[in-house]
């Protein structure tokens, strides 16, 4: 698959307008010292590379030469955290670090990413010898991205036109979990409520891939994948509720893990695998 004409930028459209057109409220940007009349201008807003409108969406900005075709989807991957040891100033680090943190929020939120599609000029060459790279022409991508994986060293993939939670488990399914682990009363008892940005994680990690057996799990009718979370030391039995505790697996692997014979091996296998995401 081509890299789709209707991403490829052909004007110098104003970020101010392209955030907003996005849902982006953008009234703050009246407030530096030019005022209103060059509000498109703020350099608090204009050079960032990702926008927040929370609880609504998250905006990046992306290269059109960094866009890759994979297995019939157009994608961008990322590692802000590896790139952001290699910037020479401070304000470039912190913009790859506001934009992990926008990536995170629309993980955890499941809420949409809209791309704004950049393309440079011809780069030019520094006094110091480093190459940099002038905005020409950019557009907004009609369609919604989203993160089909993360790791925990930083890698990030975005894709284009996957659903905004590509990836659930049984609590999307079933309720809305709380943010923190902790009991509540109920009929029977007391439960423990998971912390969904961990679920969010680790399903991200995962990529829709069974982390014991490596079978994929099943779709829903919106293009979501489904596997089930699962804490491999259980919460019962002061296990934490945090990604070094708790894998995504297909519904067979999670019944046997809790109800199996072999579910002491499947909690070694599981210890294993964790480990090797840390590594």
């Amino acid at each position: 698959m081509p890299i789709p004409a209707e991403i490829t930028p052909r004007e110098h459209l104003r970020v101010f307008d392209l955030v907003r057109e996005a849902g982006v409220d953008v009234s703050d940007w009246k407030n530096f010292a030019k005022g209103a009349a060059h509000e498109a201008s703020n350099p608090k807003y204009c050079y960032e590379w990702s926008f927040l409108q929370p609880g609504r969406v998250v905006v990046l900005k992306l290269w059109h030469d960094k866009l890759i075709e994979s297995n019939g989807h157009i994608e961008q991957h990322l590692n802000l955290i590896a790139d952001a040891r290699k910037e020479p100033t401070g304000s470039r680090v912190k913009r790859r670090e506001h934009m992990r943190q926008a990536i995170h929020i629309a993980i955890d939120g499941k809420l949409p990413i809209r791309v704004i599609v950049m393309k440079a000029r011809p780069p030019r060459i520094t006094k110091t010898g480093k190459k940099t790279r002038t905005v020409d022409h950019q557009i907004l991508d009609p369609l919604p991205w989203a993160v089909v994986s993360g790791e925990a060293n930083g890698g990030i993939v975005l894709r284009r036109g996957a659903p905004t939670a590509p990836y659930v488990d049984q609590y999307d399914c079933t309720e809305n979990a709380d943010a923190t682990p902790k009991k509540k009363d109920v009929p029977a008892g007391s439960v423990f409520v998971r912390d969904p940005s961990v679920r969010r994680r680790v399903l991200a990690v995962a990529m829709g891939l069974c982390e014991l057996c490596k079978q994929p799990g099943f779709q829903l009718p919106n293009g979501s994948v489904y596997l089930e979370t699962h804490h491999v030391i259980p919460l019962s039995e002061g296990g934490p509720d945090s990604v070094d505790n708790v894998v995504a697996i297909c519904p067979n692997d999670h019944r046997e893990a809790h109800h199996g014979k072999l579910a002491g091996d499947i909690r070694t296998r599981l210890l294993d695998v964790i480990g090797k995401r840390r590594s």
